[in-house]
């Protein structure tokens, strides 16, 4: 090859590789993240990619100490990605920690950021929040509430503190007490699921109380502070992974730390026994009734329950029950390693101490023979065994059963499907992967 041949080829090289486009950008790793709230508007997460968009980007969202993670796609905008969780639809409540992760999937393979956190505090406008540490509470208030959250800060640390030595277990954490001072206020921050005659409210998961100061009188609000403590207390002496305690258990005990007896919850039970009867307690161990007067019940027999336990097997009875419900004890396990009785024979003996009859479950009542016509004309047929008022199929004249009709009502939903997707419609249902919220019921 002459020179003028290899001066030529030595050009193209250069020239190729001057004009040769450049090595496609790829995602490479996470950027800053950030995240930002408003309080019953929305939480915003916002990650900056480096290299680009990567393959697949979704966020994680752990709320509080909930197990559960929430697990959205997001759409990147070039270099930055964001992602609005609308809390005015989706309620939070307040004081909430929210623990977020972006994932990327790169070539087939996960990608995380590091963890970052994000506390959706209540900052609406006016409550100009102040706060101050009492021992292992913190106190937060607005206005002229000062006197009453420091009040409330003296009377929790010795709910705490007693409700500590009856379940022979330490708090496990600090807690945050809001004080409210207007009704708007504290029903905001609640949200649409508490019920009107709430007047204080815990969210042990949050080691969270929240008070309203017009929820009833001095004295009324002073127990309730101890009540809703001793709440938070129970949680994290019997916290374990399998399963929420016996709520008449929970609440009883509450209620019971208020005064230290149950003489006013006795009257109420006296009462419903002498007339309509009193609550199973397994129908309250999962949740009380909405009705005044079941709620009221469901109260006062979990408050007499845990008083009858403490007097006759003495108050380290309680902690025994907390240590097996921590080792992962059923219902039933935990109240007889605590008191070594049956649940079923304590069950027995408190209803006859009051004289009333043991609940017994209500039999399901038969939907009874359908009466939308068949398309054909005329009725189905009663199913065999049927308790409706058509004839039994074993009874008809001829010996044999009748020839089952459809349902008219799925009938005429699938020709309506059939409808849409001749019109070029498309039906789809969608199942979002929603949180529960609040992370747990508040106890009341």
């Amino acid at each position: 090859m002459g020179r003028l041949t290899r001066a030529l080829a030595v050009l193209a090289l250069l020239l190729g590789a001057l004009v040769a486009p450049p090595a496609a950008r790829g995602f490479s790793g996470f950027g800053a993240t950030s995240a930002d709230a408003t309080f019953d508007e929305a939480m915003t997460f916002r990650v900056e990619l480096s290299g680009g968009a990567p393959e697949q980007l979704e966020i994680l969202l752990q709320f509080a100490d909930d197990d559960a993670t929430f697990v959205a796609p997001v759409r990147p905008a070039g270099d930055t990605a964001t992602f609005t969780w609308d809390a005015a639809s989706d309620f939070i409540v307040p004081n909430t920690l929210v623990t977020y992760r972006w994932r990327a999937i790169v070539d087939g393979e996960p990608m995380e950021s590091a963890p970052a956190q994000l506390l959706y505090d209540d900052d609406r406008d006016g409550l100009d929040w102040h706060e101050r540490e009492m021992g292992r509470a913190t106190v937060h208030w607005y206005g002229s509430a000062e006197d009453a959250a420091v009040r409330f800060g003296e009377l929790s640390a010795d709910g705490a503190t007693q409700a500590e030595e009856l379940l022979g277990a330490d708090l496990a954490g600090p807690i945050d007490i809001f004080v409210y001072d207007s009704e708007d206020d504290f029903f905001g921050a609640l949200g649409p699921g508490a019920r009107e005659w709430t007047g204080a409210a815990a969210y042990p998961n949050l080691r969270t109380v929240f008070m309203w100061l017009g929820g009833g009188p001095q004295d009324y609000l002073e127990t309730a502070i101890v009540h809703e403590v001793t709440h938070v207390v129970f949680h994290d002496a019997t916290a374990n992974p399998f399963h929420q305690p016996a709520q008449w258990l929970n609440e009883g005990l509450a209620t019971w730390a208020e005064n230290r007896n149950a003489d006013s919850s006795r009257s109420t039970v006296e009462f419903e026994a002498s007339g309509a009867g009193l609550l199973a307690f397994d129908a309250i161990t999962q949740a009380f009734p909405i009705s005044d007067r079941g709620a009221a019940l469901a109260y006062s027999e979990g408050t007499v329950m845990v008083d009858r336990i403490i007097s006759e097997h003495g108050e380290g009875a309680i902690a025994a029950i907390a240590a097996a419900y921590r080792d992962g004890a059923t219902d039933a396990e935990a109240i007889e390693a605590g008191i070594g009785v049956a649940a079923d024979e304590l069950y027995a003996a408190f209803y006859a101490d009051f004289g009333a009859d043991a609940p017994r479950p209500v039999a399901p009542s038969s939907l009874g023979d359908s009466d939308v016509p068949l398309p054909g004309g005329g009725l189905p047929s009663p199913e065999p065994g049927s308790s409706g008022g058509g004839v039994p199929v074993d009874e008809r004249p001829d010996g044999a059963p009748a020839e089952r009709g459809y349902d008219a009502s799925l009938l005429f939903y699938g020709l309506g499907v059939m409808a849409l997707v001749v019109a070029g419609g498309v039906l789809v249902i969608v199942a979002r992967g929603a949180r529960r919220q609040p992370p747990e019921p508040p106890d009341a």
